[in-house]
């Protein structure tokens, strides 16, 4: 194939994949703007909230009539629906750092190129505050749409998570990762296994936490349980604190090169994991699952 079949299908799969764009999670690191998940989970729950009116309408708690109508409010084929609220929405502050400005500006030649076609295709992708973190809104379409996605790929008793765990990580390995981007994005990986866990708590309990949203009474859906990101999102969502793998070693090191020129606060130079002491706890935090989900550089970082 030649370089212009290799280009045009290239950008088929980005186009396809929803997921085009990267983040930025370093350039903006000391940039001040409010914490946007409260915006994004009011949203949510204003969407689960009409789901549950739906489906007590048409059913006596039926689950699959409830996944449906919770998918038609959270669920999109092609673009997540609350990732776009959260891209969108002039209720949530966010920070979006063009791609001639952020970390990705001196990639080699070709791999520049295809990160401008994905960010003229998606726009380059925005990030918001929660507390010290910069979470990508990316991160949201990974949470619902992905984490769906896996979530239905596990059996009734989770017991196949490491196959589909593997799964999960084969789309970073993949085209909407690392093989055509050239991110592999650990943080991806836990959105979409935090993800899992929610659909889990909200349908059948594939994991076994003790933590639903829901019950039924008098053939009547009920909600116990409000719905909050700060119950899923850990460091490991912060791709500044665990940090992605890269292509090549060109690649990795023109991102790193640039990072280590950016400014920095409190005598912390810029580098990746910006947070190390957060390392060693969410690395415990996920056990034997960490070294799916916590990338390399953090999973090794030890306490300073």
């Amino acid at each position: 194939m030649g370089a212009k079949g290799t280009l045009f299908t290239i950008v088929t799969l980005l186009s396809a994949s929803g997921h085009g764009a990267e983040i930025d999670s370093f350039t903006p690191r000391f940039k001040k703007f409010p914490d946007g998940l409260p915006a994004i989970n009011r949203e949510v729950n204003k969407r689960i909230g009409k789901a549950l009116e739906m489906a007590n309408q048409v059913s006596s708690c039926n689950p699959l009539i409830l996944e449906a109508l919770l998918g038609g409010q959270l669920l999109s084929p092609f673009y997540g629906q609350i990732e776009n609220y959260a891209n969108t929405s002039e209720n949530v502050p966010r920070f979006r750092v063009l791609i001639d400005d952020s970390i990705y500006r001196n990639l080699p030649q070709f791999n520049f190129m295809l990160m401008s076609i994905g960010e003229s295709l998606f726009g380059f992708g925005n990030v918001i505050h929660e507390n010290r973190l910069l979470i990508g809104t990316d991160k949201f379409g990974h949470f619902f749409d992905e984490g769906h996605r896996f979530y239905g790929d596990l059996n009734s008793e989770a017991t196949n998570l490491d196959e589909v765990l593997g799964q999960s990580e084969s789309t970073e390995e993949g085209i909407y990762g690392r093989a055509v981007g050239g991110v592999k994005s650990y943080a991806d990986l836990v959105a979409n296994y935090h993800g899992m866990h929610f659909w889990s708590e909200m349908l059948q309990a594939k994991f076994k936490t003790g933590r639903r949203y829901l019950k039924c009474v008098h053939e009547h859906w009920v909600q116990i349980r409000q719905f909050n990101f700060r119950d899923y999102v850990d460091p490991g969502w912060d791709e500044g604190v665990n940090c992605s793998e890269y292509q090549s070693p060109e690649y990795e090191l023109a991102v790193m090169s640039t990072i280590a020129t950016l400014p920095y606060e409190d005598v912390r130079p810029s580098r990746c994991p910006v947070y190390p002491e957060e390392c060693p706890t969410i690395t415990h935090k996920y056990g034997r699952l960490a070294p799916r989900l916590i990338g390399p550089k953090c999973r090794t970082t030890k306490e300073e």
